[in-house]
Formats: C-alpha cells, sequence, structure tokens
C-alpha cells in the first residue's frame, strides 16, 4: 500500500474523531465546548483539513474519553478498507458536498449496471 501521506491521516482522525462524537451522541457544539475548543475548528478537524495542532487531538482526545493512538489507529481493519478510505479521500478532498454526492451516484450507477451484466 505504500506510504500514507499526512493529508491522509489528518482525514482519518478528523473521522475518528466524528465517529466517536456521534457514538457519544454528542454535537460538534457540545465537543466544542467541551473541549474549550471552537466550533470551527472542530469542524475543521472533522473535515480533515490541515492545521491543527497536537494540543487540540490531545483535548479531543480527553474529552471524548479515548486513548490519542486510538484516533489514527487502523488496527482491525483489513488493507482493502485503508486503501479505498485513503484513495477516495485522495480523489475527493478538494471536491464540494455536491460534487462527492454526484460521482457517488455515478459510481454506483456503474456498480449495479456491471452487476446486471455479470449475471
Amino acid at each position: 500500500m505504500g506510504i500514507i501521506s499526512c493529508e491522509a491521516y489528518y482525514y482519518r482522525i478528523g473521522s475518528s474523531i466524528r465517529r466517536n462524537r456521534q457514538e457519544k451522541g454528542l454535537t460538534q457544539e457540545e465537543l466544542a465546548e467541551a473541549a474549550d475548543l471552537s466550533l470551527k475548528m472542530v469542524q475543521k478537524m472533522e473535515g480533515g483539513q490541515k492545521g491543527f495542532r497536537m494540543e487540540t487531538v490531545i483535548k479531543n482526545a480527553e474529552t471524548l474519553g479515548v486513548s490519542l493512538g486510538s484516533l489514527a489507529d487502523t488496527q482491525g481493519e483489513d488493507e482493502r478498507t485503508l486503501f479505498c478510505r485513503e484513495m477516495f479521500y485522495e480523489l475527493a478532498r478538494d471536491k464540494s458536498d455536491e460534487e462527492i454526492r454526484y460521482a457517488v451516484g455515478i459510481v454506483d450507477s456503474v456498480f449495479k449496471l456491471h452487476k446486471q451484466y455479470l449475471e
């Protein structure tokens, strides 16, 4: 699979923060307040944008009650899952939500048509 880019780690950490926040039933606003961060910073982190400090990651981990290492951990995920997630991130990182939804719809249609022709 090769070396994972720093941008992919930002995305992985942001996804982990979002997943843990949602599992705890918190809104972004509630996490921001509990971690003594701005809402904009929580949104930036969950979106996988670069430029946040390690101190900010630590605040999120402590507030969510998870280990710092677990936010970027890939144990338990197979190589294909990691590869797909990181490839999708690379393709979609500079696209709008509307562009991503459109592209996902096209890919879904291609897979459905492909399945019909294989059967």
